[in-house]
Formats: structure tokens, sequence, C-alpha cells
């Protein structure tokens, strides 16, 4: 998944066991298309948010689909994180929705809301290589809009280098709290002052929602007309940070608002000035290019409470446009994008571990490396990650509330309980019109 941590949704904790049972839900019959595909040319639109590496596999993958349709030609639209869903949107209400699209899970509940999504049932796409309880994380009230491509958690990552020589040691196996993580990025800028403990993540919504699981709460009431989490236990969040960033645990305000949070390339991490950073399980090889050796990964804090706050998720889905003009060549590109051995092996786990359990397998085999690192952490993550429900309507919204208030936190323009109180109201407020 690209850093596209701006969004979060968790989902149903679902084992490599339980991914293996493939009882599958779709079907490999072509016939059952809404569409046909004949030899006249059909041109279609696919959209995904997107890095510099992911834009490179995609367009591999997308050329080797029109290799072997030759009567269906793919116009692609991409951009990062950052802009793409006000993009998404833009083109929906002028009636250009791309045929195809990257769905987040965030935002399946608002899209199927607004009859936006073409229901994937009964179409000619194959789901019989994913498990039913994968399948199922791309459903709406018994409804397949969105096809999982992957399966994805968050976790830490940290720079070996910068550890050594500040002389710390980090036990990956053992659960720090919260207190304890904090000690440790505060010691990296003790030892070593012109590098910081770890990027800012006040506005990152995935791990404030793992927050609030450790703190035996949730991000969303369970009707999904409210924040679920207290103010007190909100508060806490942006206090956590306050205090990192006044003991040098991450960089000074100034500084972290200097950057494109969403633009990789940009992070102190990548340029070797933070010891640790968040990002999802299958960005780990870009971050190990750009530092130009390797990269640890680590659980969150607290990842062994009994309550098992972790959470795995689907990383990104295919969807398609319930507007399009051809619905049978966008089946075929999602069939082929969701399915293909060769595409399996050029997306090397980009957009998370591959739900298609055949090609996941072959991968690991034949790719080893990073792939087969990737694969035995999220067996990792499986077993200590519990079920939760899918993100409300709206809930994308919420993510340029937080950015913008957590940036008030850090120059001191609210404090952690005003911040709290605001972001409280506000959330409310978008939540419930997305449920009225």
């Amino acid at each position: 998944m690209n850093r596209s941590k701006k969004r979060f949704l968790a989902v149903a904790s679902v084992s490599l066991a339980a991914i293996a049972t493939l009882a599958g839900c779709g079907t490999n019959n072509g016939n059952q298309s809404k569409g046909n595909s004949s030899s006249k040319q059909e041109n279609i639109t696919f959209a995904w948010w997107t890095n510099p590496s992911r834009t490179k596999m995609t367009k591999q993958a997308v050329k080797l689909f029109e290799k072997k349709y030759p009567n269906i030609h793919v116009t692609m639209e991409y951009s990062p994180w950052n802009g793409y869903w006000t993009k998404m949107a833009t083109e929906a209400a002028g009636g250009s929705q791309p045929d195809v699209m990257q769905m987040d899970a965030s935002y399946i509940n608002q899209y199927v809301s607004k009859n936006q999504l073409m229901d994937l049932s009964n179409t000619s796409i194959d789901t019989s290589g994913l498990s039913q309880n994968t399948v199922k994380l791309g459903e709406v009230n018994g409804k397949l809009y969105a096809v999982p491509v992957a399966i994805n958690a968050i976790c830490y990552i940290y720079n070996p280098a910068i550890l050594k020589k500040a002389g710390i040691t980090y036990d990956p196996t053992k659960s720090y709290t919260w207190d304890q993580f904090a000690n440790i990025l505060i010691e990296v800028h003790k030892k070593l002052p012109n590098v910081y403990g770890a990027t800012d993540d006040i506005w990152q919504e995935a791990p404030l929602a793992y927050w609030a699981r450790t703190h035996g709460e949730s991000m969303y009431s369970a009707d999904d007309k409210s924040i679920g989490m207290t103010q007190q236990t909100l508060a806490a969040w942006f206090q956590y940070w306050l205090n990192l960033q006044n003991q040098g645990g991450v960089q000074p305000a100034q500084e972290n608002s200097s950057w494109d949070h969403t633009n990789q390339q940009e992070s102190p991490f990548d340029k070797g000035q933070a010891a640790f950073t968040y990002m999802f399980i299958g960005e780990g090889p870009q971050y190990q290019q750009a530092l130009g050796g390797p990269i640890q990964r680590i659980l969150y804090p607290e990842w062994n409470l009994p309550s098992k706050p972790y959470m795995l998720h689907p990383a990104m889905y295919w969807s398609i446009s319930s507007t399009t003009k051809y619905p049978a060549a966008a089946e075929k590109l999602v069939n082929f994008l969701e399915n293909d051995p060769q595409v399996s092996k050029i997306f090397q786990n980009d957009r998370g571990v591959t739900a298609n359990v055949k090609n996941m397998q072959a991968d690991a085999q034949a790719l080893g490396g990073t792939v087969k690192v990737q694969d035995e952490f999220m067996n990792k993550v499986q077993k200590v990650s519990s079920t939760v429900p899918l993100d409300p309507p709206n809930a994308g919204q919420l993510t340029n509330l937080l950015q913008t208030i957590g940036q008030e936190v850090t120059f001191n323009k609210l404090t952690p309980s005003q911040a709290a109180a605001q972001f409280i109201q506000q959330a409310n407020q978008i939540l419930s019109q997305g449920n009225s």
C-alpha cells in the first residue's frame, strides 16, 4: 500500500489458515459478464493512487493486459494519495468516473451509498483464489462492490545503522509500552542531535485507530455516527506526540510541516534524519532502496495485549464504476490484475501481501527476499490481530481534519484537550451527515 497512511480501514483479521480455504465467491464463467468485449475497439479508464515504483509496476501490468486483449485500450490516470480522492469525486460529479478504480476501504461505503460502484457479485471476475473471509472484506450488505487486492497491516520500521551508531538496542520480539517506545525515540536524539527518533504521526489515522484500541476503545462508535474514543484518550494521543516534539523524539513543528507527508521521497527517514517511521508492510522495498541498506520491521507498541489490538485489513481494492459503458472490458481488467500470476510477480507485494493465495505462495517461493520477509511478518500480525468493522461513510473526510488539528497542536495553537474536543465535535458532525 502506498504510504496512504492518511487513510486506514481496519477490518476482519484473516489468518493465512483461513485464507488457504479457497472457498471463493467468484466464478470462472466469463459468460456471466454483463457486457461483451467483442473485436470492436473499447477504451476504458483505469485510476489508482500511486508512488513512482507503483506507477512503473502498474504500467507494466497494463501493457501485458493490452497485449492479451488487443481490442481493449486502457487510459491510465494516477496521482499521489493526496489529491486522488478529490479528483475521483470531481470526475464522478461530472459523469466521467473511471471505469476501473483502485478503491480504499474507507471510501467503499461512501461510494456505494451514492450508487457509484457496480455490484461485482455475478460478474466474470474470478474470486475463487481468495478465501470467503477475504472476499467478504469487499462486501456491503451482502453484495460485492470491491475485490481485495491484498492483505496489509501497519508496522514500524527502523534504520539499524542509526540505532547502532546511537548505541541503542531494540528487541523486535518485545512488546514495548507506548512510554517505553517514546523513551527510545527521545534517546536517539540525545545520542545523535542531528537525528530524530521518528517521523511525527500525530495526524495519521491508522496509528490513532490503533492507539484507541490499545486503550480499550475504538475509532468509531458502533452505529458509525460518531467517534468511538473518549476525549481523554484522544487528548492523550495529541499530548504523546507533543511531548515527543518537545524532547526531540520527532521533528520540531516547522520542520515537520515543511514536507509533504504523502511523498515518501521527502521523508526524513529516507534522508537518514529519523530512526523510525510508520508504514504498511508492502512499502518496505521503497524505503530499503532509498536508504541503500537494510530496514527492520517491528510491531507497534503494546501488540501483545489480551484484547489483540492489532488490525489486519485489505490493502486496496479493485472496483468498477456503476456507469461504465464497457462492463465486460472492465471486468477483464480487474480479473487480470487480481489473478494473473505474472502481474502478481510484477507487483511484488507493493500493494500488500497478495490476496490470491496461489499467487502469494508462488511469489514467496520464486521471489524470496523481501517478499518472503513480508509474508512472514504478516504471519506475526495475524496472530495478534482481531476484528473491526468497515469505516463509516464520510470517514474519508476526517483525514484533512485530523491533519489540520494535529498541526495546530504541534504549533501550540491548541492544547491537546482543546484539540480533542474540537476534533470530536467536527468529526461527529461529518459522520452524522454520512448516515442521514
